[in-house]
């Protein structure tokens, strides 16, 4: 049988005791009210009626012995007295029923319709009664107790049932109240164990099936539906135990196969699990830490840093509880005989994803990437960028030197083809000069020579200047600037030629990629403890994919045809970060494009 019919036969067999209860206490008690109420009623009509039977015969017997009257008047009050003893005679005789209570109410009419023809018959003498007519009254009265004490006696009987009918009742309720008891006494100790023992041992038992114990089975002790979920449960556990013995093979392969991959890769490897307790170390990485295998595994990554300063620099983060995402990258610097070598540090958080969405760390894997080699080749290539700048800008100098001869009347006057030509040959110097100090930049930022010279400054004056710097930009194109500045803003404590630069980098490229007769709006305000400057135009707009790379060196827009080394808005990132600011592109493609960065007041 199932639980749910059980719980349900259960239920109604409840239900149909309290209904019971309810149903029989009623109709009893209803029963015992109305008897009540009915015998009540009779004993009333009956008390009522023999005394008014009783006053109607002694009224008659003081009629009679009256001897003021006069016999007519007598007459008519004896004729009054018979007629009421007559009315509430046939009144009883309508109540009567109890058994010889009507034989009774008959001998009574006949003894008073004899009684009456005597005293209609007889010589009457004023104030005398006969004997006879008073030995017939008290027969009569007689009669009448008679019939009293029959109903009085049928009262006392009918009050004799009525106890035992509620008797009976409180009885039947009783027993009917005991049983509810004892169902409700049974269930409360039987079913709660009856729904919970199923349920705890399926817990236990899926709890041992987390601790990976495929062997276990539950016992099947019904059919209901805890013995359906058993039985789920027995298939289930057995299709894992199957699974189990199955993979573990497959699995100790896989687990040997990646084992070897690791120990033979180039890159230093260790893993750790949640505990911070070192699992593996390959090959490479125990080169790097002078120790043998047996020296670090199975140990605490925290005791071995405390032994070996190089695993100090390796763990550092993830012993202090620093590696905030899935992954944290850094470069690292390790002295080894008497040489530096470089290498770039990944520090993996492994996760392992439930069925219920949450996310529990499983470890931690350290790769360490040897760059040595590319860091001296990025070295070298910065020297030989600074060297060749500084080189090339000799010659620049003679060049711009010749043209200010050139140009000197002093020396010649110059036909209008040889004035193209010595500003075709300034444009390009000047070109060339600005590539070399862009490179001279790059070289300082990467080397950690670049110096930020700190001055007050007023964000207007700011604007102003980036302003001046490109008018000619703009007067060349028919560009015009629209400025938006805030008032009141505060002064600013940066380096003005740096930060008036980035400004006209902006603007530069917004002339460049504007079309002609159109404008470039320039806004400063104050947010959040900082001012922004923001250049926007109308030009064709850079894509969500190229912003992500724009601020990158040696990056250009996609499909660009314009002049540039790539270096500009690089550069321009680098000067406000080191300003402790912040710089950011906004743009659609075919709406537009809008430049900005923000610089902290500081106090």
């Amino acid at each position: 049988m199932k639980l749910k019919t059980k719980i349900q036969l259960l239920l109604m067999f409840s239900f149909t005791l309290l209904a019971l209860m309810g149903v029989l206490g009623g109709y009893f008690l209803d029963k015992v009210s109305r008897n009540s109420i009915k015998m009540m009623q009779e004993n009333y009509n009956t008390v009522r009626y023999t005394r008014e039977m009783s006053l109607a015969l002694n009224e008659v017997v003081s009629i009679l012995s009256l001897r003021d009257s006069t016999a007519n008047s007598r007459r008519i009050e004896l004729r009054r007295a018979c007629d009421h003893f007559l009315l509430y005679l046939d009144l009883q005789k309508i109540v009567s029923k109890e058994i010889g209570e009507l034989n009774l109410v008959e001998t009574l009419r006949t003894d008073f319709e004899q009684f009456r023809d005597i005293i209609e018959t007889m010589d009457r003498k004023e104030g005398e009664v006969p004997v006879e007519v008073l030995m017939r009254s008290v027969d009569m009265q007689n009669l009448i107790r008679q019939v009293y004490q029959l109903n009085e006696q049928a009262i006392k009987r009918k009050t004799d049932d009525a106890f035992r009918t509620g008797n009976r009742v409180t009885i039947v309720v009783l027993v009917i109240g005991f049983l509810l008891f004892v169902l409700a006494v049974t269930s409360m100790f039987y079913f709660p164990d009856y729904i919970a023992d199923p349920i705890n041992r399926l817990t236990l038992s899926i709890q041992e099936i987390a601790r990976r114990n495929y062997s276990l089975r539950l016992d099947v002790r019904s059919d209901d539906e805890f013995g359906q979920l058993s039985r789920a449960f027995n298939e289930m556990a057995e299709k894992l135990e199957d699974y189990e013995n199955l993979n573990i093979s497959q699995l100790l392969a896989e687990k040997r196969r990646i084992e070897t991959i690791i120990s033979q890769m180039r890159e230093a490897i260790i893993g750790l699990d949640k505990k911070n307790t070192i699992l593996f170390a390959n090959r490479t990485a125990l080169r790097l830490l002078n120790l043998e295998e047996d020296q670090i595994v199975g140990r605490s990554a925290a005791a071995v840093a405390r032994e070996n300063r190089v695993m100090e620099e390796l763990v550092k983060e993830v012993v202090a509880g620093e590696v905030g995402s899935n992954r944290s990258s850094s470069s690292l610097a390790l002295q080894r005989r008497n040489k530096t070598y470089y290498f770039e540090k990944d520090i993996l958080k492994v996760v392992a994803d439930r069925p219920s969405s949450s996310q529990q760390l499983g470890g931690y894997v350290i790769i360490l990437k040897n760059v040595t080699e590319l860091k001296e080749q990025d070295l070298a290539k910065t020297n030989f960028m600074a060297t060749l700048s500084h080189e090339l800008k000799t010659p620049i100098s003679a060049i711009d030197m010749s043209l200010g001869l050139l140009r000197d009347e002093r020396i010649g006057q110059l036909n209008e083809d040889q004035k193209d030509l010595a500003t075709t040959i300034q444009q390009n110097s000047e070109r060339l000069l600005k590539m070399v100090n862009e490179i001279l930049d790059i070289s300082r930022i990467e080397t950690g020579q670049l110096q930020i010279q700190e001055e007050p400054a007023d964000p207007a004056e700011i604007v102003l200047k980036a302003v001046e710097g490109t008018k000619t930009f703009f007067a060349e194109k028919g560009v015009r600037i629209q400025q938006h500045i805030a008032d009141d803003l505060p002064s600013l404590l940066v380096d003005v030629p740096k930060t008036t630069g980035v400004l006209i980098n902006f603007l530069t490229n917004a002339v460049r990629y504007s079309p002609e007769n159109d404008f470039v709006r320039i806004a400063v305000v104050r947010r959040n403890g900082s001012i922004e400057f923001s250049v926007s135009d109308n030009g064709p707009g850079i894509s969500r994919e190229e912003q992500a790379r724009i601020f990158k060196r040696f990056r250009r827009a996609k499909d660009d045809k314009t002049k540039g080394t790539g270096l500009g808005l690089s550069i321009s990132k680098e000067f406000i970060e080191q300003q402790g600011g912040r710089i950011w592109v906004k743009s659609q493609v075919g709406k537009g494009s809008t430049f900005g960065f923000s610089l902290p007041v500081k106090k």
